[in-house]
Parts: structure tokens; sequence; C-alpha cells
């Protein structure tokens, strides 16, 4: 026998819905109650304890007691009224106009993904920076049940806070933060919140100091040829350094100091996009970005890469199309990963005595070379793939992002200045990074 609930009297209503419950352990009873629990409430209401808790629950009041959380089955039956489509006092009820953060944050993400969602300069999202957003899938279920307007900047902030002692860096907690802004300017441009709550939340500075190693060009032609070289531990067992393996350890770094790519621009660089006739090649960080409007850009192909690019070229065949650096083994990405040559060119390099550099110092050796050889700021930015220039003293800053232009042949200059700077500094430019006395790699197939 079930025994109805305690509720309200209901004035003004025409057929209010009822609550009902059946006590535990007491039959043929009946027991007024004042307060549910969240599995009787969930009964109550004929769904199930997760769905309670995901759907209903964030639009309860509670009664707090201890750890145990109560609700009243008047706000229950004020529930049931508002999501049952029906006629009370021959008025239709007004559709929720709220969402949860979780359901809106399912509908951004996917938006994105989709490029109906736009990003604060009014452009499609990316790949990597829709990778980003999921990081919204990392806030407490607390929060990502709650009403967008119902969600606090003291809750963000406290959020923060719970980040910061469990020790995660200042990039990531400000990556989880930048995504929760994202997803309130989304919903403020549909009307679906009223405030963003993570505007002036306060981030923890990132205190680390990265030092960046920046060769001059004599240095780095060495570090080269010294991959073509056997280790003190090769030469104990007898092993031989493969030329093969050499060129494929040093390209990666070649493109990088020379051709100024990133890690993700190395992986991805397919044949079709290089000129060696010509002597430039075009690096974007996946397919995307060649389209218009994509992270595209033309290099110049300097001496010593180009001589790399060559022998890389005939290794594999004088192929028209694939990757420049293939996986040396089947990866279900079908790119090679340039941590594992950084690793192990890390490990050649302290063998020989040699002081390590990574991709990343690569780079910043690129724009130093490019800055001394005297290659203007603007054309240095477009070479980088940097869609503004860094502040020069004695220039305005509105002057070098919106005022100046790259002229036609521009790039041809930077690549005469870039070679006369490494001659320059380097006697042996001209030569090929490949040591002498070493056969050619594409006499080894």
């Amino acid at each position: 026998m079930r025994a109805p609930s305690q509720t309200g009297q209901g004035e003004g209503r025409s057929g209010p819905a009822r609550i009902e419950v059946e006590p535990r352990g007491l039959r043929n009873a009946v027991i007024p109650r004042l307060l549910f629990t969240r599995e009787e409430a969930a009964r109550a209401l004929g769904m199930s304890l997760s769905h309670f808790q995901r759907h209903v629950q964030p639009e309860l009041r509670c009664v707090c007691s201890g750890q145990l959380r109560l609700y009243r089955p008047r706000d229950l039956e004020r529930w049931l009224e508002s999501a049952v489509p029906r006629v009370v006092e021959d008025r239709p009820l007004e559709p929720r106009k709220t969402m949860t953060l979780d359901e809106v944050k399912d509908r951004f993400i996917r938006e994105a993904r989709e490029g109906v969602a736009l990003n604060k300069w009014r452009r499609s999202y990316r790949p990597r920076s829709v990778e980003d957003l999921e990081s919204l899938n990392q806030l407490p279920l607390e929060m990502r049940w709650r009403y967008l307007d119902a969600v606090s900047p003291g809750e963000v902030q406290a959020l923060v806070d719970e980040l910061i002692r469990r020790h995660l860096s200042a990039s990531r907690i400000r990556s989880v933060v930048s995504a929760l802004r994202a997803l309130y300017r989304f919903a403020r441009e549909r009307e679906l919140a009223t405030h963003d709550p993570a505007r002036e939340v306060k981030l923890p500075l990132d205190q680390r100091v990265v030092e960046r190693r920046v060769v001059a060009p004599a240095e780095f032609a060495r570090l080269l040829g010294d991959l073509w070289k056997q280790t003190t531990e090769e030469i104990d067992v007898g092993k031989e350094r493969a030329p093969r393996d050499a060129l494929n350890d040093a390209l990666p770094y070649a493109l990088a100091a020379y051709g100024t790519a990133r890690a993700q621009e190395i992986e991805v660089l397919d044949w079709r996009h290089v000129d060696l006739r010509l002597g430039g090649a075009e690096l974007a960080g996946d397919e995307e970005g060649r389209k218009p409007g994509g992270s595209w850009r033309v290099i110049p192909l300097v001496a010593p890469l180009r001589v790399l690019l060559r022998e890389e070229w005939l290794a594999q065949g004088k192929p028209k199309r694939g990757k420049v650096c293939p996986p040396q083994r089947i990866r279900t990405s079908g790119r090679r990963s340039m941590r594992g040559v950084q690793r192990r060119v890390r490990k050649r390099w302290q063998a020989h005595g040699l002081e390590p550099i990574g991709l990343q110092d690569a780079r910043h050796t690129a724009a130093t070379w490019l800055d001394h050889a005297g290659v203007s700021p603007k054309v240095c930015s477009q070479i980088m793939g940097h869609k503004t220039p860094e502040y020069q003293p004695g220039a305005a800053r509105i002057t070098l992002q919106r005022y100046t232009h790259v002229l036609p042949g521009e790039l041809e200059h930077a690549r005469e200045r870039l070679d006369r700077f490494i001659a320059e500094r380097d006697p042996d430019f001209r030569r090929s990074p490949v040591p002498s006395g070493v056969p050619s790699s594409g006499n080894q197939r």
C-alpha cells in the first residue's frame, strides 16, 4: 500500500502533481513525509538515481544535514509540473529557457568541431583548439550539472584554487579557465546565459623560466655533422653508424634551424609541398591549415637545408608525394614522433660530449639568425609563421603590424641574406652537412 506524501495546499492550481513514496519497512501505515533522500526522490519521480542527479537535482533546493541532502516533496511537485507539458490555470507553462553547464558544453564542443561555433576572433576553431575545449570535461560534476547562471565567480575561483592544490601547471589551469570563458561567450551570444563567472577569476602566474639555447651557424653545423659519427659505445661493440639513420636524425633539426619549421609541421611535411629546384617549401600544421585563411607559409631553402632535403629525396627514390620525414616503423598516425627523435639525438650528442639543442631551441636559433642577417621584422615574422611581429625598439607597433607589407621577391632576398650571414660565420657553409667520406644516402638503395 502506498501512502500519499505531505504536500502543500496548492491554492489556485487545477490538479497538482502528487508525489508518493512507499515508506521502507512500514506497510499499511500512513506516515507524512516532509523530506526525501535522493534515492527516494528518484524513485518517486520514476527515474534512476543517476538521471535524477544529472537532470533534476541541479534545479532543486536541498536541505543539508551533514553530508545528507534532502528534498521537499513540494519542490518535486513543482519540478514535475514545469517538466511535463500541461495546462495550469488555462495557460501553458513557459518552456524552460535555461540549460545546465554540461548540456551547453556538449553543444558547444559539437558545434566547434562542426565549424559553427566561432572563437573570439570570429574564426572557426582548429582541431587542436577543439581538443583544448574538451578540458571542460574535467570540471567537477557538481558544477557541470548546474544551470549556467547558477555558477558563481566564487565557485570558479574555488575550482582554480583546487587545481593549484593538485599541483597542476599554470598553463594547464589557464587552458581550463579559457575554455570555460569560451563556453560562456558562446552561451551569452545565444541568450543561454546572462553573465560570465570566469571573467574576473585570478589565475596563477607561470613561474617557469625556460632557458633557450641559441647556437652559432658553425656550432650547429658541427652538431649535425657529429650525428654521422660513431659513439664510444658503438666503437666498442663494432657497430657502424648507418648514414641513413644519421640523415633521419639530422633532417628534422635542419628543418627547424634552417627552415624555421615547428615539430608538427615537420611531421606532416609532404614532398608535394617541397620544390628543390626553386628552393622553397610550404609549411602547415595540418591539411586544414593549407586552406585559404589557414596558418600556412612559404619558407626559403638555404643551401645546407636544400642539400639534406635532396639527400633524403634520393634516398626515398625521388618520390612525388609522401612524408619527407616518414616513420621508421608502422604507426597508426603515419607520422614520425619528433619527441622520439629528440630523445635519441640528445643521447648521441651527450655521448659525444656536446651540449644538446632541442627543436624549439633550433627555431629560436633560426629567428636569431634572421635578425642578425638584417631581415626585416615583417619578413621574419612571415618566415617564422608568427601572425604579429614582435615590438622592435624605434619602430611603432602599429606600423609593424598593420602598415608594413612584404614586397615581391623579399623571401628570396631573405634567403640570400641568411646564406651570406651563415657563410661569414661558418667557412664550410657551402659544403654539405654530411661529413666528407660518408657515402650519399641515395647510393644506399
